[in-house]
């Protein structure tokens, strides 16, 4: 044993008789003091540096975007080589003193404990880092499992603390557990909650990452930006950041528009409500006037949507018509999917036209001035057919409008 040693040199020596227990013990707090310091510059020196070399074979993009993980990673590791060296030789430094030895011994085993857990986590959270960066489509609930993982971990840390510290098995404790059920069980309901709501979401690609949802309870509207054990944050449009308990999406209802974001097309639904007093039959004089209009030269030219001979013809049809030619020919509606122009039951504001297509451009900003595009054109044609659109009268006054 140290002391021993030390006290033999002491004797030997003939120094400070009086103070040979005070001598030793200082003398040996110091020797282990020093060989923990040197056996920590040691590990940082040499482990560290070999950890990140065992890595370097990540591409540079991999290796940059994990930085603050791989030095969290390196240095927990390093921090683990004082504590087994001291496990191992506490009996050498300590064995003259056996409640010394014992103290001891438990604060390098929590040290040990702590440390482990953390490089555990350490670790967990650079492998989700680098699955996060090369499968960032992958629907796998990589934040709660390592969540999940990390919260067993410190649970097992834990149990493996408290053991020490009271010196009793960890079979011990974990007996007692079932005491503790509800009180578990209350303290980790949204994490419980959480997971198993993480579990059904995975299964059934309910949400994933990236994916745009709407959810007014929560005040949420934009895209999901991480999907965790026990929340769900979502960015919003307006860049504020909604977060939300992953339960909520379970138990709640939402939308998803993933759905449109990989289907063919993104719908257009909006009407335009006519003046109904303005709807009339159109007679053989009013339609050579309508032909020789120039903005309706090439429609009577190329239309197959309306029958223009026949008698009780109306200008609202030859309207429907024309704006069925205009999405036809456009090149950014999708022809695969529905296009149509139906009239809708009047009401007291007018007689909805309502136009139905799907814009292939899915884009939002794209989408919106396709979307404005058109109903820009079918506004100003509608003089065109001796058709007004219906706008509440305000202030003495009768203009034209939209509804939508």
């Amino acid at each position: 044993m140290l002391g021993n040693y030390l006290a033999e040199w002491l004797n030997a020596a003939n120094l400070y008789q009086s103070w040979h227990q005070p001598l030793v013990l200082v003398l040996t707090l110091s020797t282990m003091l020093a060989f923990v310091l040197l056996s920590f510059y040691i590990s940082r020196r040499v482990l560290k540096p070999l950890i990140n070399r065992t890595i370097e074979h990540l591409d540079g993009v991999t290796l940059e975007a994990t930085k603050d993980e791989r030095r969290a990673l390196s240095s927990h590791i390093a921090h683990l080589v004082p504590a087994i060296f001291l496990i191992v030789l506490v009996s050498f430094f300590f064995g003259t003193w056996p409640t010394l030895e014992s103290i001891a011994s438990k604060v390098t085993w929590l040290y040990l404990y702590v440390y482990i857990g953390l490089t555990i986590a350490a670790l967990i959270n650079l492998v989700t880092a680098i699955y996060a960066l090369r499968y960032e489509s992958s629907n796998l609930p990589y934040k709660v499992i390592s969540q999940l993982l990390k919260l067993v971990t410190f649970i097992v840390v834990a149990i493996l603390s408290v053991s020490t510290v009271i010196g009793s098995s960890p079979a011990f404790l974990l007996s007692g557990l079932g005491a503790l059920t509800a009180v578990l069980l209350l303290i980790f309901r949204d994490a419980i909650l959480g997971f198993v709501a993480s579990i059904q979401i995975a299964a059934n690609r309910m949400v994933a990452k990236g994916d745009w949802i709407e959810m007014p309870k929560y005040g949420a509207d934009g895209n999901v930006i991480e999907v965790a054990l026990t929340t769900v944050k979502v960015r919003n449009w307006d860049n504020t950041v909604t977060t939300l308990p992953t339960y909520a999406l379970i138990s709640d209802s939402f939308k998803n528009w993933r759905a449109m974001q990989e289907s063919g097309g993104r719908r257009i639904k909006r009407s335009i409500l006519l003046d109904i007093h303005t709807v009339r039959f159109v007679d053989e004089a009013e339609m050579q006037r309508f032909k020789a209009q120039p903005n309706l030269q090439r429609f009577f030219k190329e239309q197959e949507f309306v029958d223009i001979h026949q008698p009780d013809l109306t200008n609202s049809a030859l309207f429907r018509g024309y704006i069925e030619w205009v999405l036809r020919n456009h090149p950014d509606i999708n022809q695969r999917l529905m296009v149509m122009a139906r009239q809708l039951q009047p009401t007291e504001v007018g007689l909805p036209i309502e136009v139905y297509c799907f814009s292939s451009d899915k884009n939002w900003l794209n989408y919106e001035k396709i979307q404005s595009d058109i109903f820009d054109k079918l506004l100003a044609i509608l003089p065109e057919f001796d058709l007004s659109a219906f706008q509440r009268i305000s202030s003495g006054k009768n203009t034209n409008g939209l509804n939508s």
